[in-house]
């Protein structure tokens, strides 16, 4: 796997393109997590013996009420490792059962036990967007900070689930357990 997409989008969140400059900055901040997680789906491995490791597209599943999903839901139809990508909202955990990711609001956040604990062990890579996500039980947590979108990955618990994280990309996380 390659580095430099993963190191452009990085780069492009301090970017500011004419267009955005009339956005606002929760709007912007979705098209930027939309971006990070383009990428990180990147550099995640799926088992081999997993039916969720070589389907015809990789389905991106969307839990909550997020507040700019037409950023996310961008992602539609893009083409990565030579299969396309699929976004749909979803409104129970239990329908995430044929995605690959999850991207769960910070709406869910108080039901993040049970979303965590329905989707345990199961090759499904779940991210999310509030803080502590990745300390309950998450994968994958994008931050908002100054200027930049911030990764929160929980090893242990993408392990669990037989997905493989690239040390790429854990190089530019925090990662958990400490």
């Amino acid at each position: 796997m390659k580095l430099p997409p993963l190191i452009l989008a990085l780069c492009w969140l301090g970017w500011l393109p004419a267009q955005c400059l009339a956005q606002s900055g929760a709007e912007r901040e979705y098209e930027l997590k939309a971006a990070v997680l383009y990428h990180i789906i990147e550099y995640v491995e799926w088992p081999k013996d997993s039916p969720s490791n070589q389907p015809p597209a990789i389905r991106i599943g969307l839990l909550g009420q997020i507040p700019f999903a037409e950023a996310l839901e961008l992602l539609d139809g893009k083409t990565m490792q030579g299969r396309k990508l699929l976004v749909k909202k979803i409104s129970r955990p239990q329908d995430a059962a044929d995605c690959q990711v999850l991207f769960i609001s910070a709406s869910e956040k108080p039901r993040v036990s049970e979303i965590v604990s329905e989707l345990k062990n199961r090759p499904i890579l779940t991210v999310s967007e509030f803080e502590g996500f990745a300390e309950r039980g998450g994968m994958v947590n994008l931050v908002a900070g100054q200027n930049r979108i911030n990764m929160e990955i929980n090893r242990e618990v993408a392990s669990q689930a037989r997905l493989s994280i690239s040390s790429q990309l854990l190089k530019l996380a925090k990662v958990f357990p400490r």
